[in-house]
């Protein structure tokens, strides 16, 4: 009989991804007429990904301040 152990950190991480991404997939393929109208009220992807950078260069900003206050 096996011994039942813990699974790693990394085997933990591709499951969680793998519980998020197969759902996401199949919509994908399905397409429901829901789903579908709610994309339209989505923002478009430049939106997006200018608010990920601002925040991202805001987060660096951040943290290099404090940095810099430590010496």
């Amino acid at each position: 009989m096996a011994r039942s152990r813990k699974p790693c950190r990394s085997c933990l991480r591709i499951r969680m991804f793998m519980m998020c991404a197969l759902p996401i997939v199949m919509l994908i393929g399905l397409r429901p007429d829901g789903m579908v109208r709610i994309a339209g009220y989505l923002p478009d992807a430049g939106w997006i990904a200018a608010a990920m950078m601002m925040l991202g260069t805001l987060g660096f900003i951040q943290r290099y301040r404090k940095y810099k206050s430590q010496d």
